[in-house]
């Protein structure tokens, strides 16, 4: 082996050139075996990741669509908002500087535009979940979050009966005594609280966690009798939190092995303490259709549809599995919602001031405020919408696959295998479809002859909100949230003078978001009407 120094010279000394000093070096490396195989080892995968960045900026099949160069080449800016639990944001500032569709990885994008969502969501046959955003099933059985096809029709048609508007009529008294069971709490807790100020979202908790356990189980967590704060309350931001990162992280091999053994590990007595939990409940309230006890709830249409055969009905472990899935979920929306409402409310005093006024003048007393009374007032019901449009509990994007031949969404030609969703949150909030898109604005969703009705929103378009999304995955429970929501949103409101404490962090609404918003303590102040 020769090596030929190539020399220049400098002040009359003669000096290696550096480039060639390189390039000797490089050559004798490359002339011994073992290093050989190391340079072509570390060669490739350099060569690998720079040519699969050039084809996805510029020969991908979504490499006319805008968005940032590092997300068309990475998924790495999508999972770093990810874990920080700011996708929400990133997705708000992408939209507002790219437009109406953008590519935020390699092969997914997002939308906003409201033409959107009947092409994406009410498609026949029907567009499949992105699996990289789906939570593995516990203990192997889905539940209709997670189901596809066949199987979510059959889960969906077992409980859609527990949900039609008969059944809420059956189930109205249940949720009219947890509503007077809430007013009667507060009544205790503020007159004993440090200035008479308390922590409405913990109480918003007990109140969605008492009403969906009792349509779910047939018993409450009695949360608001006897103060107990369910492990699901404390540990469910946390589940939450680790689900949204492992998604996020499935991408990247083994990171997400990795992550995953340790969210496993650190979850495991919680997960099974629930699961334990959830099935003994579900055998109690089985056991009372077996015992002649009649009663309304989600599981009322379930019984005698257990079965394991997966033809029709559904089996035991699903049903184990929708049942901890649905007390979850509800509870955590209500509180969330009702916590954002009431901070809005108090924020925007003249708002506040015409809420008071239509709920106070529409009753005499207190009792006489049920479901059925509530569902006329008008701007109790904008209130809510508005609620959800400006502060969804759930600001995820709705990724689904299209199909291999690909489709046409919303004018535009989309690749087959691609992955899109609307951005439901950027949705709500965005300029080109809302007059003040961040301001608190009720009167946005108030019929054209309410004395209240504001025409600078008469150009909002409506169709960019879906709240509870569309077509055959849109929220089961929605009636029964709006109900719930609507009574003790209205009730609190008649009961008593509300004023937002010092207490209270002024940036409440900045908040992070893993699968659902985690609101911050939220101090009010109240004050018992003398009626």
């Amino acid at each position: 082996m020769s090596v030929t120094h190539h020399t220049i010279s400098m002040n009359g000394t003669d000096t290696l050139a550096p480039a060639a000093i390189a390039a000797d070096i490089l050559e004798t490396l490359l002339s011994t075996p073992v290093w050989h195989g190391v340079v072509w080892a570390a060669f490739f995968p350099i060569l690998y990741y720079v040519l699969s960045a050039i084809y996805s900026l510029y020969f991908h099949p979504l490499a006319k669509f805008p968005g940032p160069k590092l997300a068309a080449v990475s998924r790495l800016p999508f999972a770093i908002s990810a874990v920080r639990g700011r996708t929400y944001e990133w997705l708000d500032d992408l939209h507002q500087r790219y437009g109406s569709v953008v590519r935020i990885a390699p092969g997914e994008l997002t939308t906003i535009s409201p033409g959107a969502w009947e092409d994406i969501y009410l498609r026949r046959p029907t567009m499949l979940k992105d699996s990289h955003s789906q939570t593995p099933p516990m203990n192997g059985a889905d539940s209709l979050f997670t189901a596809e096809g066949h199987t979510h029709t059959r889960m969906r048609r077992t409980f859609l009966n527990g949900f039609s508007d008969r059944a809420l009529r059956e189930q109205v008294p249940i949720i009219e005594s947890y509503s007077e069971l809430f007013i009667q709490r507060l009544r205790r807790e503020y007159a004993k609280a440090p200035a008479n100020t308390l922590d409405m979202g913990k109480y918003y908790g007990y109140v969605g966690l008492d009403v969906i356990a009792d349509l779910t189980f047939g018993e409450s967590f009695h949360g608001l009798e006897k103060d107990n704060e369910h492990q699901w309350v404390l540990g469910f931001f946390l589940g939450a939190k680790f689900g949204a990162i492992r998604n996020s992280l499935s991408y990247f091999y083994p990171m997400d092995r990795l992550f995953g053994m340790i969210f496993l590990r650190m979850t495991a007595e919680n997960r099974a303490r629930n699961w334990k939990y959830t099935a003994e409940r579900v055998t109690k309230r089985l056991d009372m259709a077996t015992a002649g006890i009649e009663r309304s709830d989600f599981m009322t249409p379930v019984i005698g549809n257990v079965n394991e055969g997966h033809e029709k009905g559904i089996t035991r472990n699903e049903l184990n599995t929708n049942s901890l899935a649905m007390v979850i979920a509800g509870s955590q929306l209500t509180m969330v919602a009702l916590s954002t409402a009431t901070y809005l409310l108090l924020k925007n005093p003249e708002t506040y001031r015409r809420l008071q006024e239509e709920v106070r003048s529409s009753v005499s007393t207190l009792s006489e405020l049920g479901v059925e009374s509530v569902q006329s007032l008008p701007y109790l019901s904008a209130v809510v919408d508005e609620t959800l449009r400006i502060h969804h509990p759930t600001p995820i994007h709705l990724p689904r696959i299209v199909a291999p031949e690909g489709q046409i969404i919303d004018g535009k030609w989309i690749p087959g295998n691609t992955v899109i969703g609307v951005a439901l949150q950027t949705a709500q909030t965005s300029s080109l479809y809302w007059a003040d898109p961040h301001g608190f604005h009720p009167e946005r969703f108030l019929p054209l002859g309410h004395a209240y009705y504001d025409s600078q929103f008469k150009h909002d378009n409506k169709e960019a909100f879906h709240p509870y999304s569309i077509g055959n995955r849109s929220c089961v429970g929605k009636k029964v949230f709006q109900a719930e929501a609507k009574l003790v949103l209205a009730k609190t409101i008649f009961a008593f003078d509300l004023q937002l404490s010092d207490q209270t962090d002024r940036d409440w609404m900045n908040q992070s978001a893993y699968l659902v918003f985690h609101p911050k303590p939220l101090y009010v102040k109240l004050t018992e009407r003398s009626i």
